[in-house]
């Protein structure tokens, strides 16, 4: 499922290729992703415009249309944007395509259509509509914020940064990871972390994310320690060389290492 590094990389994505460049026609086949809007009203919304810049906040793109508004994609579990030539063959999931007057098309791909599509009219209003918390990489959430937050949290440390009302962006694959760099047990409890504790956890929050990002989301390209690359039975930990386990916390499969991530700790 696409995180914050994922939709990341998918702005820059669309920042490097389809920024400023008219649109000249608009395929929408995207009746269940569009929330309050006829797929015939989002292709006369976009035709005739540019993409002019790029927002991103959690898992959320914005893209500002010159005409008005922004154009809102969400990536489900199955979603992502490709730019190609009017040539090349579509994606074979294409739920909406943008074809620009300069020989190429972008298209947002979502096989098993969980993603959403729309036009607001300002992000900043959709966010606090939506009651989404502060983006996981927002300057504007320091440290000292985040322990602040986490310090009023109930329940275990796993279900509360995936909270999307808490901090925007995180899922499942990069919480593992994230609590994994931490040393941090996923059924901790938020409230119990000392400034020690939870400090580790902000700077591992913002390491992984940053380093993901880096590596344009490429799980291929992430690094061989990561506990990503080692999510199997029998596996052992990179870094200690304890069997890895696996449990569910709040529904949600979850792969630690009782050596590193010691419940109680």
């Amino acid at each position: 499922m696409p995180e914050l590094p994922d939709v990341e990389t998918f702005k820059r994505y669309v920042d490097a290729t389809a920024l400023h460049q008219p649109i000249e026609t608009v395929e929408v086949d995207a009746e269940r992703e569009l929330k309050g809007m006829a797929p015939v009203t989002l292709a006369r919304r976009l035709s005739g415009q540019s993409l002019e810049r790029t927002r991103r906040h959690g898992k959320y793109l914005f893209v500002h249309v010159s005409g008005d508004g922004w154009l809102r994609l969400h990536f489900g579990m199955t979603g992502r944007l490709r730019y190609f030539r009017d040539d090349d063959k579509r994606p074979d999931h294409t739920r909406l395509l943008l074809r620009f007057d300069n020989g190429y098309q972008l298209a947002y791909d979502c096989r098993r259509r969980l993603g959403t599509i729309g036009l607001v009219d300002d992000p900043d209003a959709f966010i606090a509509d939506n009651e989404l918390g502060p983006d996981a990489l927002d300057p504007a959430l320091d440290e000292s914020g985040f322990c602040k937050l986490m310090a009023d949290r109930r329940g275990t440390v796993k279900p509360a940064v995936m909270d999307q009302a808490f901090i925007a962006g995180l899922g499942n694959v990069y919480v593992d990871e994230i609590l994994f760099r931490a040393r941090l047990h996923p059924r901790a409890e938020p409230r119990k972390l000392d400034a020690k504790t939870c400090g580790r956890l902000y700077r591992a929050m913002h390491d992984i994310l940053d380093e993901a990002i880096a590596r344009q989301a490429d799980p291929d390209r992430l690094p061989g320690s990561w506990l990503l690359h080692h999510k199997r039975p029998g596996e052992t930990c990179p870094r200690c060389g304890e069997p890895l386990d696996k449990i569910t916390v709040s529904g949600r499969s979850t792969w630690f290492c009782p050596g590193c991530q010691k419940e109680g700790a």
